[in-house]
């Protein structure tokens, strides 16, 4: 940064300008042991338990559109040992039943870490590649064979923006689990949730039964007029709309000289990914193209803040970090021979 930074003052102006929520959230002690991963409720009103779960490693995927590949599956699997230990204590049970939404879901490594953790999966597979009508898709492949009785909770690790398609997986799931005479009680969440998909699928889970909890990475985040962008707080387009999301003020102090406003946090999640299970058979992310478009969107939320008139020089460095960072991305053998 230029001179030094000051985090809690740049903390200041991102709040000033785009209005993240630091009102909302609480930290729980006991839930996790020492270290340094931090849990926090968050005062949110739907009929479900939500928890923000900030990690460095969780911080870094969020805010460098650069990490893909062997490298992201690294951290992420690093963060989902964090995360498991926190999914084994809200579950109460080391059975599980763990819904893999597809593409993109197992990108999330939480599966393999509740495994290295101890739990007894019971593993299925959804891939929804349209939806007909509110709360209903076209599912195009599942293998749900391994879920029988024996756990009344179910685990899943998405991307959820509007909650859409996980709101159409999980009533897909619901009816082969009445069918099976498979009694669920509990749905776990894991991921990036935005604020809009969160209370789509707390208001499933509340109308069909279900116990909820969800627990999203860094921040309950905002969603863009896209439908699909799912930054921490930023400009939404040219038009003058701002967007903020629910995060604590310790996290946004540790992101906001990394984070820049109005990038995609998940970013194109599939495609950051090395190997991808399509339901036929295995495919490989399209990199390259995740990280062109994460340079152009760089470039575009760079101009649409200068024509704010909002531009402070600890920010240009932020710009320059995540150039370099996606410049070397590009010329590296991200997943390896």
């Amino acid at each position: 940064m230029c001179g030094v930074f000051d985090a809690e003052k740049a903390a200041r102006e991102v709040v000033e300008e785009f209005g993240p929520r630091l009102d909302l959230t609480k930290p729980v002690e006991g839930l996790l042991p020492g270290g340094e991963a931090r849990v926090f409720r968050v005062d949110l009103d739907v009929a479900a338990d939500v928890y923000i779960l900030d990690t460095p490693q969780g911080a870094r995927i969020a805010s460098m559109p650069e990490i893909v590949g062997a490298r992201l599956s690294a951290e992420a699997f690093s963060l989902a040992e964090v995360a498991a230990k926190l999914v084994l204590r809200l579950a109460g049970s080391e059975e599980l039943m763990f819904l893999h939404v597809l593409r993109g879901s197992p990108g999330y490594m939480l599966h393999e870490a509740l495994a290295k953790a101890g739990a007894r999966l019971r593993e299925g597979f959804v891939k929804i590649t349209s939806h007909s009508q509110h709360g209903e898709g076209n599912v195009t492949f599942s293998s749900v064979g391994a879920f029988t009785k024996g756990s009344d909770t179910l685990v899943v690790a998405d991307t959820v923006a509007t909650g859409a398609t996980l709101e159409a997986t999980v009533n897909f799931t619901l009816k082969i689990a009445e069918i099976k005479g498979i009694n669920l009680r509990r749905i776990i969440v894991y991921g990036f949730i935005a604020e809009e998909g969160l209370r789509r699928l707390a208001s499933l889970a509340e109308k069909v039964g279900l116990d909820a909890k969800f627990i999203a990475m860094q921040d309950v985040a905002a969603l863009a007029s896209n439908r699909f962008d799912m930054p921490l707080y930023g400009p939404d387009g040219k038009g003058g709309k701002v967007l903020g999301g629910i995060v604590d003020e310790r996290t946004l102090r540790d992101m906001v000289g990394e984070y820049f406003p109005g990038m995609d946090q998940p970013g194109d999640w599939s495609e950051r990914q090395c190997l991808l299970f399509n339901g036929e058979g295995l495919e490989r992310g399209r990199i390259p193209g995740h990280l062109e478009r994460s340079r152009a969107k760089l470039e575009e939320l760079r101009s649409i803040l200068a024509e704010r008139g909002w531009y402070p020089d600890w920010l240009e460095e932020v710009y320059r970090k995540r150039v370099d960072g996606l410049e070397r991305a590009s010329s590296e053998e991200y997943c390896g021979p």
